[in-house]
């Protein structure tokens, strides 16, 4: 483990998770016993424009139904659920917040999605899988607290098999020096390690891929932005269910300054999907 992963695991943490997210399903008039993955959209895809994003990320490379998919940084697993309810496919996750896995995987269980969805707490820089193991890496906004990519990119490498490939919308380093804390991945800008664009795409390639795909999403990213400004003054309530529910007491400040940063040229967007080289 990189000597801040306490720091980071302690940023994720939530107290009874699971049993806040059913209180908030029931508040809101959804029955726990008659879920479908749409009802959790809104608290279990925690990355920037939400199932949007997971839709549009699994269109950037073939998927299949006899897909092995390693979801790295897997949250509540959100993502995991879209994969194996829409293809069909088998998806592992990992994550270092055990809250989270914990919540994720009862939440699994409630859409009847556990043969096909599996969570475990673990560090992506030491996975306790096999070599070769899976056909597509994902990963969707997880390695912005990570400082050692280098070697993030290698273990991903080493799970994949030869020909697998890594598909992921990520946050980088914007034109802009700074950062408006918190944000979603970090209370202290020290554990937050963001890379330019052409030093993240350098970084994954030296691990032994080749780039399929590279495009910068940050213009797309800004105007959704926009969009969803304009939309909260207009809305009056809030749902008891909601992203608020994972990112805890400072989620209107950790959300207000993504928009900031993004504002500011602080960050930026970029997808990808690499090969993995033999």
């Amino acid at each position: 483990m990189e000597q801040h992963s306490d720091a980071i695991a302690a940023h994720y943490h939530r107290d009874a998770l699971f049993d806040a997210i059913v209180d908030a399903l029931r508040l809101d008039g959804k029955d726990p016993a008659r879920l479908t993955i749409d009802d959790l959209q809104m608290v279990d895809e925690v990355h920037s424009r939400g199932r949007e994003t997971t839709v549009e990320v699994a269109g950037l490379t073939p998927i299949g139904a006899a897909d092995r998919v390693l979801d790295v940084g897997c949250g509540l697993g959100g993502p995991a659920r879209y994969l194996a309810s829409t293809i069909g496919c088998r998806v592992t996750g990992i994550d270092l917040t055990t809250a989270f896995v914990e919540a994720g995987n009862r939440l699994t269980d409630l859409l009847g999605l556990s043969q096909r969805v599996h969570a475990e707490v673990g560090n992506a820089l030491a996975m306790p899988f096999a070599d070769a193991s899976f056909d597509i890496a994902w990963t969707i906004q997880v390695q912005m607290s990570i400082a050692d990519k280098a070697r993030l990119y290698r273990e991903i490498r080493r799970v994949l098999r030869p020909g697998g490939r890594l598909v992921f919308q990520d946050i980088v380093r914007g034109p802009v020096t700074g950062l408006f804390t918190p944000t979603p991945w970090t209370g202290d800008p020290a554990h937050s390690f963001l890379l330019p664009p052409d030093e993240l795409h350098a970084t994954i390639v030296a691990a032994g891929f080749e780039p399929l795909l590279w495009r910068d999403t940050t213009a797309a990213m800004k105007q959704w932005q926009a969009g969803q400004l304009s939309s909260q003054k207009q809305t009056a309530a809030r749902p008891a269910l909601g992203i608020h529910l994972v990112l805890g007491p400072t989620a209107a400040d950790k959300r207000h300054n993504v928009q900031r940063n993004l504002a500011a040229g602080h960050i930026g967007y970029v997808q990808g999907v690499f090969h993995a080289r033999a």
